[in-house]
């Protein structure tokens, strides 16, 4: 039977911090497949300058009462001081000690209480991905160290990245080239990148390409689509290229009467070096514009909003995936996106490619969406994308094989 030691230093770091992000969301996936696999499997987090091991049990029971909306742990004199963490997170790390099995600050001795010569190392979060982890990895026996790839963005575009980071991105992908057996990538597109770097860096790794499941949505009313609703979905940062919609409505403002004004739903958190998109959206979210900017929107509103909205969209400069692409694909709705290879992988003639730095181009084709009637058929499912809707389960079959359990 196969076992596993699943990575979640990511997962821990992400209580307190709001909706699943697109990575949080694979990381859930993970942590329910490995345990649904082998439930006497274990998971590593570092914690500050230490590391610790627990059962996957333990991490399940955390994911339900995060997911019922309950609180993890409680204060603990270890990390109720660090006072720059959320709160949610300071308790969740107190959960996560008290219910170790080893700890301690050095790795290869906190991993010499465990049997790791049959068990696989699994992380996809592009977190705790160093020299050193990987080291006592491997002097502890583990039969092989999987890590996932999300994309090379950091090290593609820095500029649309914070200082420091694609330098502290490349010394981790380094150590993935040097140590890992296996890169999962999302994408043929992210697996181009990566043996663009990687291939440089001598990695001799096995990359296999999964592309990842998509969640069925469930909106309570599948009614009439309103043509002149659109939505944008992602953290709000310069690489999702908000600007150029809000661009796009500005022309539109100059053309049409408000009562034919399309409306714009932006759903996602404020990101980072993004001060005039956010300066913009302080003024034009506000009353009844029609700009709206949602930060904390429920699965079940999202899903609603989604299903009757005119179309999805995504302006990207750079993507490894795109996961509300599918997502709406899945529930029928048109997808506008930027012309970026991803994109075209994953939904290939089944979406509206446009420049990412024309607003001219986008404003005329929202124009046209917009003034279709509402008398629009039923939708389903788009069905012509080049690989179908990806399911998790295909996704782990791919990954790992078929279950051994029921």
């Amino acid at each position: 039977m196969a076992r596993f030691l699943l990575d979640i230093t990511r997962f821990i770091s992400r209580f307190g911090r709001g909706h699943p992000t697109g990575i949080d969301r694979v990381e859930i996936e993970y942590i329910r497949e490995i345990a649904h696999r082998d439930g006497n499997s274990f998971a590593l987090a570092r914690l500050g300058q230490g590391f610790v091991v627990v059962p996957i049990t333990a991490v399940i029971s955390a994911l339900d009462r995060l997911e019922r909306g309950e609180p993890v742990g409680r204060w603990g004199a270890q990390d109720g001081f660090r006072l720059k963490l959320p709160q949610a997170e300071r308790k969740a790390r107190q959960f996560f000690r008290a219910s170790a099995i080893h700890a301690g600050r050095d790795l290869t001795k906190v991993l010499q209480g465990l049997d790791l010569r049959s068990m696989e190392y699994v992380n996809v979060g592009h977190s705790n991905l160093s020299p050193q982890v990987f080291t006592a990895l491997r002097a502890s026996g583990v039969a092989r160290i999987t890590v996932m790839v999300h994309d090379m963005i950091p090290l593609d575009f820095p500029q649309f990245t914070r200082a420091g980071i694609p330098e502290q991105f490349a010394r981790r992908m380094q150590a993935v080239a040097q140590f890992a057996d296996r890169i999962i990538c999302n994408s043929a597109h992210t697996e181009a990148r990566v043996k663009h770097y990687f291939n440089g860096w001598g990695a001799t790794a096995e990359t296999l390409v999964a592309h990842l499941g998509v969640a069925p949505l469930f909106p309570q009313d599948r009614g009439a689509v309103d043509p002149l609703s659109f939505v944008v979905i992602g953290t709000i940062e310069p690489r999702k290229n908000h600007q150029i919609l809000f661009q796009a409505w500005e022309q539109l403002a100059q053309s049409l009467p408000a009562e034919r004004m399309p409306r714009l739903h932006v759903v996602g958190k404020r990101g980072w070096d993004n001060a005039p998109v956010f300066a913009y959206l302080d003024k034009a979210a506000t009353g009844n514009g029609p700009i709206i900017e949602h930060d904390n929107m429920s699965d079940k509103q999202l899903a609603q909003l989604i299903a009757n909205s005119a179309a999805l969209l995504f302006p990207s400069h750079a993507e490894g995936y795109g996961l509300p692409a599918l997502e709406a694909a899945q529930l029928g709705v048109p997808v506008i996106c930027s012309d970026i290879p991803v994109f075209r992988e994953i939904l290939g003639g089944a979406a509206t490619y446009l420049p990412a730095g024309d607003a001219t181009r986008w404003a005329e084709t929202l124009r046209s969406v917009a003034n279709r009637t509402t008398d629009l058929p039923i939708r389903g499912e788009i069905t012509d994308l080049p690989q179908g809707i990806p399911t998790w389960r295909s996704h782990f079959r791919h990954v790992f094989g078929d279950t051994l359990q029921g």
